[in-house]
């Protein structure tokens, strides 16, 4: 008995199979991989900075403190009482200056602003309730040398209401009468004399006066 073969020339399929690919779907995996690995590291790193830097101002506050005990022990409390009751006493006499007065910006002004042919004498100086008053007795050699004093005076920012007053005539025939003013407070303050406003606010911007010389007479 004869045995046959078939024998079939169609080439059959490999039984290893080739490898499957993902298209698309497998490359969008890949970077969301590649994010979130990033994103990982940056929440690492930044994590690892606010401890370190954490831990650097808790050391600095930490060394701080202790500087600031070391300075409090180095000062005695016997120096701290001292200096404060020095400063107690500097705080009273800067008081006391500013409240005292002084008449020299007064004499600088009569002096600047008295004519030559006017004279004064028995000067008065009061203080009643913040309230200063000048009082004095002049001698001029005529009435218009009297007026022309009042003129130069009411300009005078010093004083307040100048008063010429109780004109008569001695023997010589020169004008004698009296004289009275308010003074600003401010002006005779030690402080302001000190600084040199006083004097500046009394001067400043004005000149100073001379008596005319009297018409001759044809």
């Amino acid at each position: 008995m004869v045995v046959q073969f078939q024998t079939s020339f169609i080439p059959k399929k490999s039984p290893i199979g080739t490898a499957p690919t993902f298209g698309p779907i497998g490359r969008n995996v890949n970077v969301f991989a590649l994010i979130a690995l990033i994103v990982f590291f940056l929440t690492a790193g930044l994590a690892a900075f606010v401890f370190f830097y954490k831990s650097h101002l808790t050391t600095l506050i930490t060394t701080m403190d202790t500087d600031l005990a070391r300075a409090k022990k180095s000062f005695e409390p016997s120096f701290i009482e001292t200096a404060s009751r020095l400063n107690v006493r500097i705080e009273g006499v800067r008081e006391l200056l500013d409240a005292h007065t002084a008449l020299s910006p007064l004499f600088d002004i009569l002096e600047k602003k008295t004519l030559e042919s006017v004279r004064f004498q028995d000067f008065n100086f009061s203080t009643t309730n913040r309230k200063v008053t000048l009082t004095m007795t002049g001698q001029a050699k005529s009435f218009n040398a009297v007026a022309l004093q009042s003129d130069v005076f009411g300009a005078e920012r010093a004083f307040k209401d100048p008063v010429f007053s109780n004109f008569t005539l001695n023997e010589a025939g020169d004008v004698i009468f009296n004289f009275q003013a308010s003074i600003e407070p401010e002006f005779l303050l030690y402080r302001e004399t000190v600084l040199g406003g006083a004097t500046k606010k009394a001067a400043g911007g004005i000149q100073f006066l001379e008596e005319p010389a009297p018409a001759s007479s044809p």
